[in-house]
């Protein structure tokens, strides 16, 4: 064999170990335990589905998954610290908090909701109910309800677990496209706006779902509507705000709180598939289903792109409500 043979088979052999090293460092993926940061506290919703679906990856991905409770400032202290790190084996429960209405309220946020983070997989959607105090709203009928709120602006109100929640704005987008004119009473919490609007002191709250159940069941207060496209299982006889149609401007209405996982923008393409697949194949199991419907929730687990496509979409249309009601928030 000549030397320039050799040379050759030398440059096709170093191209070849070239091209063979990032799969081989990608196979080592994970080489060590994974991170899942939660921007709120333990117990509730968003805590319960990431430990759910984090211990169900850690079976997949043979690595413990280990969920850091961060709250602050509504998720995003949390979010701007995620999007500085730069771990790709971290995870950050990005929910409609973080990645769909705080970018539409703050300007100074300390990261980009859509160019800091890689979308991994939506998890899941939590609807909201819109409920009322039964003395102030008779038979808990909608329309009547909402007719009454038109003739009378101003007169009649909705409570939220706080400026700029997904309660708030969820309430302010009915106002906008039904113009019914609700005043908007903001509490510390859903706990204490569902505390007000049992005793009274507000006629209607919009709560998410599983913590609106509990009293509903009790018939301490009752279920409007709720914020979904369609009925829920949970509550059957209770109308979809969209089934009030073009009488009130709600044709096609949905408004849902949602949460998934990104990581961080420096993540390479195969980890971002790796980590979305464990995440999908955890939450596309039917045991795992029927444990996130129990607590209210509804599994949706989808491509990296389309969860990416919601984000973008959801942002415009929370800075659409932002803009148009002239939402301030100190």
């Amino acid at each position: 064999m000549t030397k320039a043979e050799l040379g050759r088979r030398g440059l096709l052999a170093a191209g070849a170990a070239a091209l063979a090293a990032p799969a081989l460092a990608q196979a080592a993926w994970p080489n060590r335990d994974l991170r899942m940061i939660v921007p709120f506290p333990p117990g509730g919703t968003t805590d319960v589905v990431a430990r759910l679906v984090a211990q169900a990856m850690r079976d997949r991905l043979g690595r413990a998954v280990v969920v850091e409770n961060q709250p602050g400032a509504g998720s995003t202290t949390a979010a701007g610290r995620f999007a500085r790190e730069g771990d790709d084996h971290a995870m950050f429960v990005s929910q409609i908090a973080s990645h769909g209405i705080a970018p539409a309220l703050y300007r100074n946020l300390t990261y980009n909701a859509e160019t800091d983070f890689r979308a991994l997989t939506l998890m899941v959607t939590v609807p909201n109910v819109w409920v009322a105090n039964p003395g102030k709203v008779p038979g808990g009928d909608v329309r009547a309800f909402l007719r009454d709120a038109k003739a009378r602006p101003g007169m009649r109100n909705f409570a939220s677990a706080g400026n700029g929640t997904s309660t708030h704005l969820t309430g302010e987008l009915i106002n906008q496209q039904t113009g019914a004119g609700l005043q908007h009473v903001p509490y510390r919490g859903a706990g204490p706006g569902m505390v007000a609007v049992m005793g009274g002191e507000v006629d209607t709250f919009i709560d998410n779902l599983p913590t609106a159940l509990p009293q509903i069941r009790a018939g301490t207060v009752l279920p409007l509507a709720v914020t979904s496209a369609v009925r829920l299982p949970e509550l059957p006889d209770v109308p979809a705000l969209a089934e009030l149609g073009a009488e009130f401007n709600l044709v096609g209405f949905s408004a849902e709180a949602w949460f998934g996982l990104h990581t961080h923008r420096s993540a390479s393409d195969a980890v971002v598939q790796r980590m979305g697949d464990a995440a999908r194949s955890a939450l596309s199991d039917p045991a795992m289903q029927a444990q996130l419907a129990e607590r209210g929730t509804q599994p949706r687990p989808v491509p990296s792109a389309e969860y990416a496509a919601l984000v973008t979409a959801e942002l415009a249309r929370w800075r659409q409500v932002v803009q148009q009601g002239n939402i301030l928030v100190q």
